[in-house]
């Protein structure tokens, strides 16, 4: 409280080293000078005990909304983006996080970073796709030419004409939401373009991070990968034609087990059981397999998704398979 770092003549010498756990950024000091000399004018009125009040609410209360809006509207630029479209998806809960970041421009990005005062070390802020231009959540995600040539190739997957945005997520989503795809299918696109949202990212911080070298190919076998995977975990009662699946999505038939063969539905474990489901595949230019581990209520507890080195989809099958082991 005010009282404890005051004294009568004026504001009495704090060691702030004994206050914080660690030492202070240089934009963090030019704040704590800024709120020292906020302190040092507070009168303090004598038997008046100190209270918390919160100048953000005419009543003085804190309340979780109104943070919640104060943070979405960043240094007071207006964001009229339907979040909504975003808390749908049935995606994992940090996918739809990570793109509500995307949305209000909040992803630690290098640029970023180094706006908010973080010294990089041996990292330069650059693009890791182009290696020229500052890495800016615009450019890593939507103008650099590589992730530009990404998205024209997940859009002709799915036979949607891809349309150049500005940079902006909230035109980009825009543009993904308004294609014109019936009820299960939509949702289907919309998990399709989060996993790519997605995998751009950790991409990214491979290549970052661990100085990893990622293809097109690769990043686009990914994006597919986890899509397909986030696919059968959101709509248990479709069955998706996996070939067709990863030449075009569109021409891709999804069969309710209804319609089917009992013995072609889905098992529950055994009580205190866990059930791995891989897959794996091979086209001429990648292989990869990916697998769902679920528990005996059918919830699901873990997945993976990845390249590796086989001939045809019987071995990558069995790559799936020791990498579930493993």
């Amino acid at each position: 409280m005010v009282i404890d770092y005051s004294n009568n003549s004026g504001f009495s010498k704090v060691k702030w080293e004994d206050i914080f756990i660690r030492p202070l950024l240089d934009r963090e000091l030019g704040i704590l000078s800024r709120l020292t000399e906020r302190v040092k004018s507070v009168v303090l009125v004598p038997d008046l005990e100190d209270s918390l009040n919160w100048t953000h609410d005419n009543k003085g209360e804190f309340s979780v909304k109104k943070l919640t809006n104060l943070l979405i509207e960043g240094e007071g630029d207006e964001i009229n983006f339907a979040f909504d479209k975003i808390w749908k998806l049935k995606v994992p809960p940090r996918v739809r996080n990570f793109l509500r970041m995307l949305a209000i421009d909040r992803v630690p990005t290098k640029d970023f970073l180094v706006k908010k005062g973080v010294h990089l070390q041996n990292i330069m802020n650059v693009c890791p796709w182009c290696d020229r231009e500052q890495e800016r959540v615009n450019h890593l995600f939507f103008k650099c030419n590589f992730i530009v040539g990404f998205w024209r190739r997940i859009f002709n997957w799915w036979e949607v004409g891809w349309k150049m945005v500005s940079g902006n997520f909230e035109e980009f989503y825009s543009l993904c939401f308004n294609v014109k795809l019936h009820s299960t299918r939509k949702s289907l696109w919309l998990i399709a373009i989060a996993a790519a949202c997605w995998s751009v990212w950790l991409a990214r911080n491979e290549m970052v991070f661990e100085r990893k070298v990622l293809s097109m190919d690769t990043l686009i076998f990914h994006s597919k990968m986890r899509a397909l995977l986030w696919v059968r975990v959101a709509f248990d009662e479709c069955m998706v034609q996996e070939r067709l699946w990863w030449l075009s999505s569109s021409k891709c038939k999804f069969d309710s087990l209804n319609s089917k063969p009992v013995t072609l539905s889905w098992r529950y474990p055994p009580h205190g059981w866990l059930k791995f489901n891989v897959s794996g595949m091979a086209t001429e230019e990648a292989t990869g397999c990916g697998g769902v581990l679920r528990d005996e209520e059918g919830t699901v507890t873990a997945l993976f998704p990845g390249p590796c080195d086989a001939i045809d989809a019987y071995s990558a099958e069995l790559g799936a398979i020791i990498t579930a082991l493993d």
